[in-house]
């Protein structure tokens, strides 16, 4: 629901939500101030009855609010730590190909190489802009089938053609994670759920009989917070997405440490 934030810097992001529920807030308090006061009184007005459903309310919405912020960094920091153990998979698999007797060696070697400058130079820049990463499967598979071709000629070839087998498993099945880890996010109920719950508190901001300096600073300083944990929400929403997103440091590292070496 909240895309169109990714092709924005992240501060302008947090200005535009932020900046919004403000100006609602503020602007819905200045609007419907004089029918507020016509119809539940002057200061103090139906003040405690207001304040009971919106504790009651702000405390569920809270809590809402609150685990869909906790699942969503959650869902972030995962997808961080399949890009490292990914990273690290792959940078295991290509020093045990580097016991491949030549030209293996120098042909499986490049595959990694390829697939790594790939994933940093085509597959992240199109993760960040919401687009599929090609390239990045096919190289995969070449070096699958360079891979299982070699025969091995000698007990110690078979131990390494074995083990190397085995890493190319584990980095494979990291870079499903890893891939899966790019769809998803908060569902569009969840998001219209959490809407449908802020105009509700705005609607019962609105009912306070208050001044109008205090209603306007309370208000508003309620609508800032509700604006920055929606914003929250939604930056870290897709983790592979926008400025905020997932970094590519672990390859980076990996390509520089081990592969350039």
């Amino acid at each position: 629901m909240f895309t169109w934030i990714y092709t924005l810097p992240i501060w302008l992001d947090f200005l535009i939500i932020t900046g919004t529920c403000v100006a609602l807030t503020t602007g819905s308090i200045l609007v419907t101030r004089p029918y507020v006061l016509r119809t539940l009184g002057p200061e103090p007005g139906k003040n405690d009855s207001v304040t009971m459903v919106l504790t009651v309310g702000g405390v569920f919405y809270g809590l809402l609010l609150g685990l869909i912020a906790a699942a969503t960094y959650q869902s972030y920091d995962a997808a961080q730590g399949v890009v490292a153990d990914e990273a690290a998979a792959l940078g295991t698999l290509y020093r045990e190909a580097g016991a491949y007797p030549e030209p293996q060696r120098s042909q499986l070697r490049q595959d990694l190489i390829d697939y790594t400058d790939n994933t940093l130079t085509v597959a992240w820049p199109a993760l960040r802009a919401g687009e599929e990463p090609m390239g990045g499967t096919a190289l995969v598979t070449r070096f699958q089938e360079h891979l299982l071709t070699f025969q091995p000629q000698n007990d110690a070839q078979q131990i390494v053609h074995a083990a190397t087998i085995d890493q190319f498993a584990t980095f494979d099945q990291q870079r499903r994670h890893r891939i899966n880890a790019t769809t998803g996010g908060v569902p569009g109920v969840l998001w219209w759920t959490i809407l449908v719950g802020a105009a509700v508190n705005l609607v019962l901001l609105c009912l306070f009989s208050l001044h109008r300096g205090a209603h306007l600073l309370l208000g508003g300083l309620f609508a800032f917070f509700l604006g920055a944990m929606i914003f929250l929400i939604a930056a870290m929403d897709l983790p592979f997405r926008g400025d905020l997103s997932v970094s590519p440091e672990p390859f980076e590292s990996m390509y520089v440490n081990v592969m350039r070496r």
